[in-house]
């Protein structure tokens, strides 16, 4: 899989850039207002603390039964500072601040080896080991350690020994089939979608995202000086045209039919002035940059939250993509066009390749179908 990702340069990745494929050409913030009301949804919490649950809402009132750290209870109400919970069929008042989410579904990588120890100390009994980039399931906090459950085992350990879960599995709704274009609430993909569609369709089709002069030149039949000792050979005419023959490679090759190679001409140099026009500073090490909508209304990148804005952009173009990654450092963007899967090079990924994939890599979206990528 590593082998796969660091080749991944001739189609819209080199480091961390996003570059087009073919051609060789050198904000606002958002505020999501939360809505009060008395009442909200059953939803499922989780104590951060020792807690009582009182009859009413006041530390005066009776108390109907503790609840130790880390337990689950079911939100039916809110008011003040108080949440109204049900637990085993008891139903009562706690204060607000000693819940948290569920955090049952949620996915961590452990980016240490480190001991699971049965309570929120290393003085505690150890559980089992954890190997470094390891997934496990965030079940509760407290303080700076983490409830998680590997496998069938569960235990603590320093929170600061958990990587962030990829942003792109927070929303439930999307446009697109699976694709959830890493961004964090319903809001920020609404307003990603809205900006990235609203381009798409008054910019995608013109003329200046079309073949260039010396590509149909070349296509009709032209070609380079090759001859360096011909002063010739270093006018901006002639180097035009050599460096289109190089962009057409795939299309002389047979790798691509004329037909996927202009589709993917024009998409890319859309998303060329997309990044243009929206421009983000690259940023290294930010575990929680993985969004969208970091780089199109926060200004800032790198190749997840850059990868994110291509699958849309792609989307909206009509080619089914994935973006996947080694779990660790690096996201890479995988199309399908009528060859088959691309994303490494101009040529197909072979079964074994494919396989290889789908074996190694963790899928930060699926395709249209919510499945893997298949031969």
């Amino acid at each position: 899989m590593r082998q796969l990702l660091k080749v991944a340069i001739s189609f819209g990745l080199i480091g961390c850039l996003v570059l087009s494929p073919i051609e060789f050409v050198p904000s606002t913030d958002l505020t999501v207002q939360a809505k009060s009301a008395s009442t909200t949804r059953t939803a499922e919490r989780v104590t951060t603390e020792y807690t009582k649950v009182y009859a009413s809402r006041s530390k005066k009132a009776k108390v109907i039964l503790p609840l130790t750290f880390g337990t689950t209870v079911y939100q039916n109400a809110t008011s003040g500072s108080w949440t109204k919970i049900t637990y085993k069929g008891r139903t009562g008042w706690v204060p607000s601040a000693t819940l948290m989410p569920s955090l049952i579904s949620t996915e961590y990588l452990v980016n240490r080896t480190t001991d699971l120890y049965a309570t929120w100390s290393t003085k505690g009994k150890r559980v089992t080991t954890v190997q470094s980039w390891n997934h496990v399931v965030k079940t509760g906090e407290y303080g700076k350690w983490s409830r998680v459950r590997v496998g069938e085992k569960t235990g603590w350990l320093p929170s600061s020994y958990l990587r962030a879960p990829y942003s792109n599995n927070r929303i439930a709704r999307t446009v697109y089939g699976s694709h959830t274009y890493g961004v964090d609430t319903q809001a920020e993909y609404d307003v990603v979608y809205k900006r990235v569609k609203a381009e798409f369709d008054a910019k995608y089709d013109s003329a200046e995202f079309g073949f260039s002069e010396y590509i149909i030149r070349v296509l009709d039949g032209e070609r380079g000086n090759r001859d360096s000792s011909d002063p010739e050979y270093r006018t901006p005419n002639n180097g035009g045209l050599l460096m289109a023959e190089m962009a057409l490679e795939p299309y002389f090759d047979g790798s691509m039919s004329l037909k996927t190679y202009e589709k993917m001409y024009r998409t890319d140099n859309f998303l060329r002035y997309m990044h243009s026009k929206y421009k983000s500073t690259d940023v290294v090490g930010d575990k929680n940059l993985k969004s969208a909508y970091d780089v199109l209304f926060r200004g800032k990148n790198d190749c997840d939250s850059l990868e994110q804005v291509k699958s849309l952009v792609y989307d909206l173009a009509g080619i089914d993509n994935v973006v996947v990654g080694d779990g660790i450092t690096h996201a890479v963007l995988m199309f399908k066009v009528d060859e088959g899967w691309m994303g490494s090079g101009s040529k197909a990924y072979t079964k074994s390749e494919i396989d290889s994939i789908n074996s190694s890599s963790v899928y930060l979206s699926y395709t249209q179908k919510g499945t893997r990528i298949s031969y």
